[in-house]
């Protein structure tokens, strides 16, 4: 049949075509519905005969030719005989993939007696092992294979996979156990399956490996061959992070260290929350002792991000060493703030808009961020002393001791308790009673040492030292802007034709008895 709505031939058919008939074949559509084995929907749509209804005759309007224009081509290919109506058929599949629980309701029991299946013996019921001996018992949880094992394939295949739990075959189920239990040692400094001339065993054949899966009790040796190398260095050459430099016990994974790394991250999981679902993982059922390593696997994370922050500041391949680290060098910078030779075009300074490269940043403080005086820094030392984000402890301690007696200036704001009570806000048992920050105000991005610890309320003596500190790696601007919250906060700024100049070495020469009206006032 023709298409009604096509576009006209340039070449008009000759051919005549005949009249409709009135006893012509009626043809009644018809849909049929089928729900298919398989979950799908089947749809048919056929044409089927039906008998005409009569129609009396009737003459057409004198104005109306009942000839037929053999060059209107529309006219024409409108009018066909009933044999061009033939019967189909049109079939449309509706795939079910938009609502999977009502196919998987289906297969629900089907699932549930596959796990059943694995908790048996499954496929491997009466079969011997792989090397022909027969009824062998033991399964990997970790491998791919559901294959049952003996006893000396089992300690061949696992010589690159050291740390994959082991459960036994025995009284009709599955009894855990360990590679450790089936006598497999550890060998470091090594490739996988050989053997060392003088190993030397982990301190009373104990070591302990946290990993992914579990917690695990292993036998390890040490390489004491005539070019070993110390304990740590092997630990680290297999990709396990000792627990301590001289004899260690403890390690934990790579791949565990990576996963808390990202995970306290995006799911804001706590390293005790982390931990403790590792040994349930070990042993849920609480018949098992599991080792209490969690303050170890505090110790290690915590050394293990200083390390990713050095790796990633590219202090690794420095030839000075790590010790040649820069105060505020492991700091990520704001892309969006202005950085000579970084996001600055050429002659910047020359430039009469000077407002397009204008630093914006904003000063505030959280008092929920105290920390509890349990400890000192002879038995928990910092790991960076002022590299990233918060100031150098030692020179920023000793401005506040040498500055200690001078007495807070009050605000002549109203309900600035932050100010006006900071030398009698309890702090009994702190070590600090809040934190503040120097941050990007338009992007909220940390500024290298612009974070420091507060010991009683707002006091200018912290807020100066940690604001220049902050301010110390901005010395090419010409303009600074500086919000807060209260407006009365003046900043001591050496002013030289409209532009700052700062310097770490006039930090602890700051004199807060030299409060002046007359001094420039930052804060907007």
């Amino acid at each position: 049949m023709s298409n009604l709505r096509g576009r006209p031939s340039k070449r008009p058919k000759l051919i005549q075509h005949g009249g409709h008939s009135a006893s012509a074949e009626l043809h009644t559509r018809h849909l049929s519905f089928a729900l298919r084995s398989n979950g799908g929907f089947s749809l048919r749509m056929s044409y089927l005969p039906a008998p005409a209804p009569a129609i009396e005759p009737a003459e057409a309007p004198s104005h109306v030719s009942t000839e037929i224009d053999p060059w209107n081509e529309m006219e024409h290919s409108a009018i066909f005989s009933p044999e061009d109506l033939q019967p189909v058929a049109l079939i449309l599949t509706i795939n079910l993939q938009d609502d999977p629980i009502l196919l998987w309701l289906n297969e629900r029991e089907t699932y549930l007696n596959e796990l059943l299946y694995l908790e048996g013996q499954g496929k491997n019921d009466h079969e011997a092992c792989s090397c022909r001996k027969p009824s062998p018992s033991f399964r990997c949880q970790d491998c791919f294979s559901t294959e049952l094992f003996c006893h000396e394939c089992v300690l061949s295949l696992h010589a690159s996979a050291p740390l994959h739990r082991i459960k036994e075959w025995k009284d009709s189920f599955f009894h855990t156990t360990s590679l450790k239990h089936l006598g497999f040692r550890i060998q470091l400094g090594h490739k996988p399956g050989e053997s060392c001339r003088r190993p030397r065993p982990a301190y009373d054949n104990d070591f302990i490996i946290i990993d992914v899966h579990s917690i695990h009790e292993v036998s390890l040796d040490f390489c004491n061959c005539k070019h070993e190398a110390p304990h740590f260095k092997q630990l680290l050459c297999a990709r396990l992070f000792p627990a301590t430099v001289t004899d260690p016990r403890t390690a934990a994974t790579f791949s565990v260290l990576d996963l808390f790394h990202l995970l306290s991250f995006e799911s804001k999981v706590s390293a005790y929350e982390f931990y403790h679902s590792l040994a349930r993982r070990t042993d849920n059922t609480g018949i098992r002792p599991i080792r209490d390593q969690y303050s170890v696997f505090l110790r290690i994370m915590r050394e293990w991000r200083n390390l990713n922050a050095l790796k990633c500041a590219g202090r690794g391949h420095d030839p000075a060493g790590v010790d040649a680290t820069q105060e505020g060098e492991l700091a990520v910078l704001c892309p969006a703030c202005p950085h000579p030779g970084i996001n600055l075009p050429p002659n910047w300074e020359t430039s009469d808009r000077q407002w397009l490269y204008a630093g914006f940043f904003a000063i505030d403080t959280n008092f929920r961020l105290k920390r509890r005086l349990v400890s000192s820094d002879a038995k928990d030392p910092g790991l960076t002393h002022g590299w990233g984000y918060f100031v150098e402890e030692h020179q920023y301690k000793t401005y506040l001791a040498e500055n200690s007696g001078t007495v807070q200036e009050k605000s002549t704001c109203i309900s600035h308790n932050a100010v006006n009570m900071a030398d009698t806000k309890a702090s009994k048992g702190l070590a600090a009673t809040g934190v503040r920050t120097i941050d990007c105000a338009r992007h909220d991005m940390k500024l290298p040492n612009g974070v420091g610890d507060l010991q009683k309320g707002e006091k200018y003596l912290n807020m100066d030292y940690i604001v220049f500190s902050a301010l110390a790696r901005f010395p090419h601007l010409t303009n600074v802007n500086l919000s807060y919250d209260f407006i009365d906060l003046h900043l001591i700024a050496d002013v030289t034709s409209a532009s700052f100049s700062f310097a770490y070495a006039s930090l602890t020469q700051i004199d807060p008895s030299s409060r002046k009206e007359s001094e420039q006032i930052l804060t907007v």
